[in-house]
């Protein structure tokens, strides 16, 4: 289980993607790469090589804070975190520590349109174990 390799998705507003990308390369160590694809992804790259994107998701509701008060917000508000390959043992502590500071920072979810999406290594899995 600890050594299970695994990918997150959480799908987020209250900053933009450009926020979110430099609070991860502060805490992570890492260097950004603006991306001109259809998702205007920003890509952190990890000082061990591992990507983590900031991407556009068109199914989040874009608000952010302004003045104390949740208002409506442009679609750079629109944010899914998608995380290298991470295990447990190794990497738990970061994820839950950067998704401290993207909250500490402005982030927050909808939660009519905002989700966590946990992907699974099958290899060492029955669909028991999975179920499970």
């Amino acid at each position: 289980m600890l050594e299970t390799r695994f990918g997150i998705e959480v799908e987020f507003t209250g900053i933009t993607r450009t926020q979110a990308a430099k609070v991860a390369a502060e805490f992570l160590g890492g260097r950004i790469e603006s991306g001109n694809d259809y998702y205007n992804t920003q890509k952190v790259i990890a000082p061990d090589g591992r990507v983590w994107k900031f991407m556009s998701d068109g199914s989040i509701r874009t608000q952010k804070k302004e003045r104390g008060r949740i208002v409506e917000a442009g679609r750079e508000y629109s944010v899914e975190l998608v995380s290298p390959i991470l295990t447990y043992r190794e990497d738990i502590e970061t994820l839950q520590e950067l998704i401290r500071r993207l909250r500490k920072a402005g982030a927050f979810a909808v939660p009519s349109c905002c989700g966590i999406h946990v992907h699974l290594d099958s290899a060492n899995h029955t669909p028991r174990s999975i179920r499970n």
